[in-house]
C-alpha cells in the first residue's frame, strides 16, 4: 500500500560494552550509569515506488574500487568465498594497480583451501610491489604448506625486517625455524615475540620445549606454567555452551552473519489492528 518512497538509513553505532555485558560486571539495577551508544557515520537513500535512477557519488564517498574492495572483505569475513573473490575481482578492474587486491584474493584462496590461485595472486601482487610485507606474509604460509621451508623462512624474515614489532611474523617465523631444526634462531624469534606480547601462548609453550632441550630446566618450567595458567580452560566450551543455551540473544553474536531488530507496535485508529514494523536493522 506504500504510494511515496521508502526511506532507507543505515547506520554505523559504537558502544564499547554491550549491556547484558555489562549488567553481568556491575549487577543489575545497580544504578552504573549505562554507557552510551555513539553514531560514527549514516547515510539515508530514498527509494521510489517505480523506477529509480542512480545518485552521483558525493564528495566524501569512497571510490567505487575501495567499496567494492570493502564489500569483499565483509564476503569474506561471512565465509562466502566465491562471492568474495568476485567482489575482488571488480576492484581489481576498476584500479588494477593495487597490490592488496590481490593479497585480498590469495587471502580469501587460502581460507577456501585452494592453494594454487592463492600462489597466483601473490605473485600477482609482489610483481606489483616487490618486498610487499603482506603479500610476502601468506606466500610464506602457502610455501610452508608445500614444503618449500627455505623459501618460507626467507619469505617471513622479509616481513620482520620491515615489521620487527610484528607478532604474528615473530611467532611464524619462530615456528619455521622450529620446523626446521633450528632451535636457537626459533628461540630467538620466540623471545622477541614474548618482548612484544608477554601473555602469548605459543611463545610460552615453545619455549617451555625448548628450554628443556637446551638443558634450561628451571626456565623451561617457569614457561611450561605460563603456558598453563594463560592457555584456554579446556572446560570453557562446556561452560560457554550452558551460557549461551540460555541467552540466544548473545548466542547469535558467534554467528558471522545474523540480525538485530527492533520491532515497533502500531495500532490503527479503531485499535481494532496491530502491525510490526522494524524500525532498525543491522547486520
Amino acid at each position: 500500500d506504500v504510494k511515496q518512497g521508502v526511506s532507507i538509513t543505515a547506520r554505523v553505532n559504537y558502544r564499547h560494552l554491550r549491556h547484558s555485558y555489562t549488567d553481568n560486571v556491575f549487577g543489575k539495577g545497580s544504578g552504573y550509569k549505562e554507557l552510551p551508544v555513539v553514531e560514527i557515520a549514516s547515510r539515508t537513500r530514498v527509494l521510489a515506488i517505480g523506477n529509480n535512477s542512480p545518485e552521483r557519488a558525493t564528495a566524501g564517498d569512497n571510490p567505487t574500487w575501495m567499496r567494492w574492495n570493502n564489500l569483499g572483505i565483509a564476503l569474506l569475513d561471512q565465509l562466502q568465498y566465491g562471492d568474495a573473490l568476485n567482489a575482488f575481482r571488480e576492484a581489481i578492474k576498476l584500479h588494477s594497480n593495487d597490490a592488496d587486491g590481490y593479497t585480498n584474493m590469495a587471502l580469501t584462496n587460502i581460507q577456501w583451501e585452494k592453494f594454487v590461485p592463492a600462489r597466483a595472486a601473490l605473485e600477482t601482487a609482489l610483481e606489483l610491489n616487490p618486498g610487499n610485507a603482506r603479500a610476502l606474509y601468506y606466500l610464506a604460509l602457502v610455501e610452508r604448506r608445500d614444503g618449500n621451508t627455505s623459501q618460507e623462512i626467507a619469505d617471513l624474515k622479509q616481513v620482520v625486517a620491515q615489521y620487527p614489532r610484528s607478532v604474528d611474523a615473530r611467532r611464524e617465523l619462530g615456528i619455521s625455524y622450529y620446523q626446521s631444526g633450528d632451535q636457537k634462531a626459533a628461540m630467538e624469534q620466540f623471545q622477541a615475540l614474548q618482548n612484544i606480547d608477554p601473555d602469548d601462548v605459543a611463545a610460552h609453550y615453545n619455549l617451555s620445549l625448548l628450554y628443556r632441550r637446551s638443558g634450561m630446566k628451571d626456565s623451561a618450567k617457569l614457561q611450561g606454567s605460563l603456558f598453563a595458567l594463560k592457555k584456554t580452560d579446556p572446560g570453557a566450551p562446556t561452560y560457554s555452551q550452558d551460557y549461551l543455551r540460555m541467552h540466544p540473544e548473545i548466542s547469535t553474536e558467534s554467528i558471522p552473519w545474523h540480525v538485530h531488530s527492533s520491532l515497533h507496535h502500531i495500532h490503527a485508529a479503531d485499535g481494532s489492528a496491530v502491525t510490526e514494523t522494524p524500525m532498525e536493522s543491522t547486520h
